[in-house]
């Protein structure tokens, strides 16, 4: 099933139904016409009839939206109804400074246009007005002490505040993985010191982010994706920590105990 849905760069939710015969695994997508920019990519179960919301704080000017049975059962491939509905996106009141908002128009801008938008070996700058916050866009992030390739989709230098991206890493996230990739990143140096943490504390870094993230009603499920990937790769006892963490604080969060809804 595939069906454009114009959102003309609105901010919304998409409920999307899905009713099969017996148990199938389905690949729901929603993406621009331009490369590498997923809105959503997911797979689900569905056992006869499920909904999921889609949330899109930012979209473009419409998105194609597919539903596709990956499964390799008995079922049929075509034997599925697919609904789908607008309704108005989710939002919290939270607390957001001048100086968020200023990079978030960075970050949003930023998240769109990479998987089409070009790096280079130098690192191809992207900034806001006045040049306050910087993205260095490289093929992919050279430790340059060693030469070595780093796996990190993403890094800010403590003292510049340049955040330095892998276009290796960064196209094969959605534009929501993107935002809360940078949005942690932001939180390391704008966020923890503020608060009294130590600018590395990777915690503090994530929960930040997620409270911008999570606030202007991005997708938790993206957020989840994002962290258990790079903690898969690295099953430390203080990444099972910080994952641990970070589901609590969402949890809480949807519970309304760091900010109302909208």
């Amino acid at each position: 099933m595939e069906q454009v849905w114009e959102t003309n760069n609105r901010a919304l939710a998409l409920n999307l139904s899905i009713k099969c015969s017996g148990k199938c695994l389905f690949r729901v997508t929603a993406e621009d016409s331009k490369p590498f920019s997923f809105y959503a990519n997911r797979q689900i179960i569905v056992e006869g009839y499920r909904t999921i919301t889609l949330s899109f704080p930012v979209t473009p000017k419409s998105l194609k939206i597919k539903v596709e049975n990956i499964d390799n059962s008995k079922f049929e491939k075509s034997d599925f109804i697919v609904k789908i509905e607008e309704e108005t996106l989710t939002t919290y009141d939270v607390k957001i400074d001048q100086e968020t908002k200023q990079f978030l128009d960075l970050a949003v801008y930023f998240s769109q246009v990479c998987g089409f938008e070009k790096p280079n070996a130098n690192g191809r700058i992207f900034q806001t007005k006045g040049g306050k916050f910087n993205i260095k866009y490289f093929p992919k992030i050279v430790d340059f002490r060693t030469g070595q390739v780093l796996n990190t989709p993403a890094r800010i230098g403590h003292q510049t505040g340049i955040i330095e991206v892998s276009q290796a890493s960064m196209i094969k996230y959605t534009i929501a993985q993107r935002m809360v990739i940078l949005l942690h990143e932001f939180s390391h140096k704008y966020k923890n010191p503020k608060q009294g943490r130590d600018i590395s504390d990777e915690t503090g870094a994530d929960l930040n982010a997620l409270y911008i993230y999570l606030g202007l009603g991005f997708s938790k499920v993206d957020a989840i994706f994002v962290f258990a990937n790079v903690f898969l790769k690295a099953q430390t006892p203080s990444n099972l920590t910080r994952m641990r963490k970070i589901m609590e604080y969402i949890k809480r969060f949807e519970n309304g105990e760091f900010a109302d809804k909208n």
